[in-house]
């Protein structure tokens, strides 16, 4: 029997994006066995596919991690190897491995990947273009187009969640997320600002489920201290108010899963949470916001949106200034 593997080791949002494009490999290679190398980032969103045998590695390869990865396709009777996560150091590996099928999805950018020189070992490609608006698409698509699959195909994709009894989970839930990046670096809105966006969502909505980011604790421990909140690692439940605004501390993974595919709707920024819920077929509202300082950086957050964004994408820019974002928002939830 074959082996063959995939080259997954990178992002959660960037996983997510992959996990109907693996369902498919799975599909095409349904009497092979199948590995994935994961990362530490996403590898907690194992648990969508048994089919596979699992490998996590640093997000940033080290060269000890290189050269494991080397040894294991020198070592197993590899047919084929995708490379989903358009690392360098991959490239490389088709020029050393010719007997062997290396499927890649490149970049066409200002640093392209790989060059053309390595590019011309592939067996087979898929180019997300970055500099040529007319050839722009999604990520999906691309990854799919490379797949090249699309005959008798079932679902290895596994969503078994059982039933959720830690706590009565909030009836008709809007899940949000803070992310740090979006609302404090770009947007500049103070951790109190964030929380009176919570509190303008939750004046329109029956009930708010909320997350963070885990590596933020003074910003987490301000929200438990203004809202009711469970904590998964701990296993905790801390009520504190009547308001109708939940929580979720150090969630990840399956449970993240599951609290969204709970929920009735997400309003969250563009990242790994809108993705998990555009994957659920959860009406999404993606939350961004551009800093454009001149020509080059409109074209390049167009196509940031194009090829990020999957079908049916709904996404709303959100300004500095808190109220005219709040008069944004009212009109689109």
């Amino acid at each position: 029997m074959n082996n063959v593997l995939i080259l997954k080791n990178d992002r959660v949002g960037d996983y997510i994006t992959s996990i109907n494009s693996i369902n498919l490999i799975l599909n095409k290679h349904i009497n092979s066995s199948v590995y994935i190398f994961l990362s530490k980032n996403n590898y907690k969103f194992n648990f969508l596919f048994k089919k596979m045998k699992i490998k996590v590695f640093n997000y940033d390869l080290k060269l000890f991690e290189k050269f494991l990865i080397f040894y294991f396709i020198l070592t197993n009777k590899i047919s084929d190897v995708y490379i989903l996560a358009p690392k360098n150091f991959y490239y490389y590996l088709p020029f050393i491995f010719r007997r062997i099928k290396f499927h890649g999805l490149c970049i066409d950018s200002d640093r392209s990947r790989p060059n053309s020189f390595l590019k011309k070992y592939l067996y087979s490609t898929s180019t997300l273009f970055r500099k040529d608006k007319s050839k722009i698409i999604s990520t999906y698509i691309a990854q799919e187009n490379l797949i090249n699959y699309k005959k008798n195909i079932q679902n290895f994709i596994h969503l078994d969640f059982p039933e959720f009894k830690i706590f009565n989970f909030p009836k008709n839930s809007t899940f949000f997320h803070y992310k740090h990046v979006l609302f404090k670096k770009l947007l500049l809105w103070d951790t109190e600002t964030a929380v009176k966006f919570i509190l303008f969502l939750a004046s329109k909505k029956e009930n708010i489920v909320f997350s963070s980011e885990l590596n933020f604790s003074e910003e987490n421990e301000f929200f438990k201290k203004n809202f009711n909140s469970y904590d998964f690692k701990l296993k905790k439940f801390n009520k504190i108010s009547s308001k109708n605004i939940l929580f979720l501390e150090n969630i990840e993974g399956k449970d993240l899963f599951n609290m969204i595919n709970l929920s009735t709707e997400v309003i969250a920024p563009e990242g790994a949470i809108s993705h998990i819920s555009h994957f659920l077929n959860k009406k999404t509202l993606s939350l961004m916001h551009f800093n454009i300082k001149n020509q080059k950086g409109i074209f390049r957050q167009i196509n940031d949106i194009i090829e990020w964004s999957p079908k049916n994408f709904r996404f709303l820019v959100l300004k500095k200034n808190f109220d005219q974002s709040l008069a944004k928002m009212s009109k689109r939830i």
